[in-house]
């Protein structure tokens, strides 16, 4: 019978290497076997494990590769007969630019191969780039690999923008080869002697080596950094098993365009694997050709796919890792959130391509929201600076009042969700727009509908600031020249800060634009 290496779920770096080894491994069909919070599989599943890490990265990410980019331009040039003397000034721009563009890209370290043929081709006759595809063809896994590794600059600590690999380790420690003889010779030899214990399982081990200095931004290096440790000694080492999850980190996360996302489910190995594959799915199966939301998305989708499943098991706090900014940020999920993004779904779905440009960044809706919602906070100040972005005339606006009375349900939905607001019901929120809305149209009817800005700016300040008494004397004012009446609803809600100021936001948003208030479908996208 063949030996077995048992893997068990710890904290979330382990649990992301675990995960991680499993994709490797079910990618090379190679069989794995979950029993709650473990995982086992054969030793003889690490032969040639090298080998199926690598084919692992380049299967999952040749599409987000500039491989695939440069396959893709050679395709629309070869659909232009270049010798075709007739060519159309602006095909003939485009064709210059597509072409520069791979002899610009094939200066890379990836290409080192293929440049040295391009070198002596002009690029200029379709026969020529006909070869130049035959050669990416060929030497595609070599340029795979390269590029998926990319390369960690220690010193700025920056990595390669769109590699993988090199954001989690350090490229130049990488040593994977070796894992397999690694742990065949340490399941066999006797450990009663070892002096150290792996600072992960305890298991014993003989020395302390490099220790977990290939971890990027996590661990120190030991041999140059002894003042990081007591006495100048480093008891900081793991076992060749430990060592063999760690490096496989990058296959747990799912990455693209430099954001990594890792889903720590610890309920089970079975789930964690299930749950980070759905946002790994969700995320490179992505058409849209904006991908800047598509780590949100997928991981909201995910996560709707797994209340909807929640018979299985019990909907626990989730802890959501994500790797942004050459920094890892972590998130902690409660049950009440994740309530939320799911009675919240259809409303997000209706934000995702909104966004406004301030200064000279541009700002997804979209993302705002879900950043505030991940760390528990409201969506005021968000709903607050929209309003104001919109009567001010901005011109880089791509979002209308429906937007933003989404954006007020999602935060009716948040507010409920720790516990404010239980007695009121969500129907007020269009109760108030309608208000909004209804003493617009009197204005209108009295020709006054210039001095509404200037209402709706007194009445932002008065919610920005909490000022009740503001709010109260501009309405009422309001109400008054009309003649009309004040509905009950804003008498009731001067009792609790939260109510007032969601009533607030939902009465200004009708007034400043009421049209929206007769859509049926106040989503959409602008």
């Amino acid at each position: 019978m063949s030996a077995y290496i048992k893997l068990e779920l710890s904290d979330w770096l382990y649990n992301a290497g675990i995960v991680g080894i499993v994709n490797i491994l079910k990618h090379a069909d190679n069989v794995v076997e979950f029993d709650g919070q473990s995982v086992s599989f054969g030793i003889e599943c690490l032969d040639n494990f090298e080998e199926k890490y690598f084919n692992y990265f380049i299967d999952t990410y040749e599409k987000t590769m500039t491989y695939t980019r440069i396959l893709e331009k050679i395709e629309k040039i070869l659909n232009i007969c270049i010798d075709d003397k007739k060519i159309d000034k602006e095909k003939l721009e485009n064709l210059k630019k597509d072409i520069n563009y791979i002899k610009d890209k094939m200066k890379r370290a990836a290409y080192k191969d293929v440049k040295l043929l391009v070198d002596k081709m002009d690029l200029d006759k379709n026969i020529q780039i006909k070869e130049l595809k035959q050669l990416l063809i060929q030497n595609r896994n070599k340029i795979l690999k390269i590029e998926n590794i990319g390369y960690y600059n220690q010193q700025n600590k920056k990595s390669t923008p769109n590699a993988i690999i090199d954001k989690y380790l350090n490229t130049g420690m990488i040593n994977i080869d070796k894992f397999y003889e690694d742990i065949l010779e340490y399941a066999k030899c006797d450990k009663d002697k070892y002096k150290f214990n792996c600072c992960k399982c305890y298991s014993k081990i003989k020395e302390i080596k490099e220790g977990l200095s290939f971890l990027n931004r996590i661990y120190f290096d030991t041999a140059r950094k002894t003042s990081n440790v007591w006495n100048f000694e480093s008891d900081i080492e793991v076992c060749p098993i430990c060592k063999l999850v760690y490096y496989c980190v990058p296959a747990g996360f799912t990455t693209i365009y430099g954001k990594g996302m890792f889903i720590n489910a610890n309920h089970s190995v079975e789930n964690a694997v299930d749950i980070n594959f759905k946002i790994k799915h969700e995320i490179l199966n992505n058409n849209e050709s904006n991908r800047s939301n598509s780590t949100f998305k997928a991981l909201i989708t995910a996560l709707h796919e797994s209340i909807n499943d929640e018979a299985k098991y019990e909907l626990a706090d989730i802890q959501v890792v994500r790797y942004e900014d050459e920094k890892y940020r972590f998130n902690l999920l409660s049950r009440n959130i994740l309530k939320v993004l799911n009675e919240s779904k259809e409303e997000l779905n209706y934000i995702i391509k909104c966004g406004f440009k301030e200064i000279n960044t541009y700002f997804n809706i979209y993302e705002e929201t879900l950043n505030k919602l991940l760390n528990n906070e409201n969506l005021f100040m968000l709903i607050h600076k929209t309003l104001i972005f919109k009567i001010s005339g901005y011109s880089d606006l791509h979002y209308n009042i429906g937007h933003i009375k989404n954006i007020n349900k999602i935060n009716f939905n948040f507010m409920r969700g720790v516990g404010y607001m239980e007695n009121i019901e969500r129907d007020i929120l269009k109760s108030a727009s309608g208000a909004g809305y209804y003493l617009k149209e009197a204005y209108k009817s009295k020709n006054s509908e210039n001095k509404l800005d200037g209402i709706a700016y007194r009445l932002l300040n008065a919610l920005k600031t909490n000022n009740k008494s503001m709010f109260m004397d501009t309405l009422l004012n309001c109400y008054l020249y009309t003649n009309k009446l004040v509905p009950q609803f804003f008498i009731d809600c001067l009792k609790d800060e939260i109510v007032f100021k969601t009533i607030g936001y939902s009465f200004v948003s009708g007034l400043i634009d009421g049209e929206e208030y007769k859509k049926t479908n106040e989503g959409g996208n602008n």
